[in-house]
């Protein structure tokens, strides 16, 4: 009896489904756990990273202040994760200010030129803030630890240093040649005829160039050097932009506060604005025993005010509300012209040209673009340089349309953002310079580097 127990007992498979159905539930547990708690830990470090984007490219607009860039970079880590409910995922240990070198991808945190902001988010165990699991805790596994970091740089892009910039097109007329690696960007595409000569290192761009570079027929071989400098891009005129805001400054240097000053080093900003009313042309001027100065001039119902003929004018910031003609024979050296008149009853207000240059005018001192000389025009609406007249070093920032006339001596040295179009007519040379326009302003760029 005692055998055939013990027989019976061992051939028996009375419960074996449950053994098989525990293995099977601990397996699925297992599997949904994996999926759950993963899915859990992906989406924190999805989060962590966003956060340390925004973080690293809000802190970066205050450099070099290290303090501002590291209580910034807190703030926008805290508001985008709650303290409450992911713990602090950035602390002030994990802000770092330096220069990066994008050969090595690394920040130098000693150098005396910090262009860049690295900062590191956390939810470890380490910094107490650990991503729980759920599912997981039944292998041993109680929690993931998830980290991400970003580098923001501050920097200006080469394009905008020597080089010419449209928030619409740029249209190039035939027989143009490009040197020194100028560059040439449309927002929304390059029309151009033929015969225009691209040198290695030259780059013209637009964001989609299969459908938005217009060249005779369609081919690039009437233009030497067009396919190598083809390049794919996005870059907007940000000056463009920041137009009124940089006018202001000009009327009003007490409002010139930022990193990045609107105001002319040879400008004595601690002098009063020349507040002038009744001029229509400048031969009334103190020039240029009155150079250091700002002038605000009211055109008192004149649709334009003359530069004379002939004159020199350096070392002054003329604003006016109406339209500026600079006449034949005129020199400009360290100037700032800027107009802030718009076409009345125009389509399209922009359009008016309001800072017009005629032939045979120097604009910038003749020093193959050396520290200082340069010219600068700030127009709310249009600018037309004519044929023949003579530039070293120009920048130009204007909400409308910029055309550029002929020239057989070239370009030395330009700068240019337009709100609209770009037009270069014939028989130009740009880039003689090697280097950016002189007395360039630009509002810094940023970018995610890492």
């Amino acid at each position: 009896m005692h055998r055939l127990s013990v027989s019976r007992f061992v051939s028996d498979q009375s419960g074996g489904g449950t053994i098989m159905g525990l293995f099977w539930f601990m397996l699925m547990v297992g599997i949904t756990g994996m999926a759950v708690d993963s899915t859990n830990g992906f989406r924190s470090r999805t989060m962590l990273q966003a956060t340390a984007d925004a973080s690293a490219l809000a802190a970066a607009i205050d450099l070099p202040n290290n303090a501002a860039v590291t209580a910034t970079a807190v703030s926008y880590a805290d508001n985008n994760m709650g303290v409450d409910l992911n713990g602090t995922v950035l602390n002030t240990a994990d802000v770092h200010v330096g220069h990066w070198d994008a050969s090595t991808n690394s920040l130098d945190t000693t150098s005396g030129f910090p262009d860049s902001v690295m900062v590191t988010v956390r939810q470890t165990e380490e910094n107490s803030n650990p991503v729980p699991v759920n599912f997981l805790r039944i292998v041993g596994l109680s929690d993931w630890n998830v980290q991400a970091q970003a580098v923001a740089q501050r920097f200006i892009p080469e394009c905008l240093k020597d080089g010419l910039v449209a928030e619409g097109t740029v249209n190039i007329e035939s027989g143009n040649g490009f040197v020194n690696n100028i560059c040439i960007h449309g927002q929304q595409g390059v029309e151009m005829q033929i015969d225009n000569s691209f040198q290695s290192g030259v780059t013209v761009s637009m964001p989609d160039p299969d459908s938005q570079l217009s060249t005779p027929s369609g081919s690039m071989t009437s233009n030497p050097g067009l396919p190598e400098a083809l390049r794919e891009n996005i870059l907007h005129p940000r000056m463009v932009k920041d137009l009124d805001n940089i006018i202001a400054k000009l009327r009003d240097p007490s409002l010139d506060t930022g990193l990045v000053k609107v105001i002319p080093s040879y400008i004595d900003a601690t002098l009063p604005v020349i507040a002038e009313t009744n001029k229509i042309d400048f031969t009334g001027l103190n020039f240029p025993t009155g150079s250091g100065r700002i002038y605000d001039i009211d055109c008192k119902g004149k649709p334009t005010v003359n530069i004379p003929a002939g004159i020199t004018i350096s070392n002054v910031v003329i604003v006016i509300e109406c339209s500026i003609a600079v006449n034949p024979g005129a020199t400009l050296t360290n100037v700032v012209l800027s107009s802030y008149r718009v076409g009345n009853g125009q389509a399209d207000p922009l359009n008016h040209t309001n800072i017009s240059v005629a032939a045979n005018v120097q604009l910038g001192a003749p020093d193959l673009c050396a520290l200082g000389g340069g010219v600068q025009f700030f127009s709310a609406a249009s600018v037309q340089i004519s044929s023949s007249a003579i530039i070293d070093g120009l920048q130009i920032v204007a909400a409308g349309d910029i055309q550029l006339g002929t020239r057989d001596i070239g370009i030395n040295g330009i700068s240019a953002q337009a709100g609209q179009d770009i037009t270069l007519e014939a028989n130009n040379t740009f880039g003689l310079c090697n280097g950016g326009a002189p007395n360039l302003f630009t509002i810094p760029y940023y970018r995610l580097v890492l």
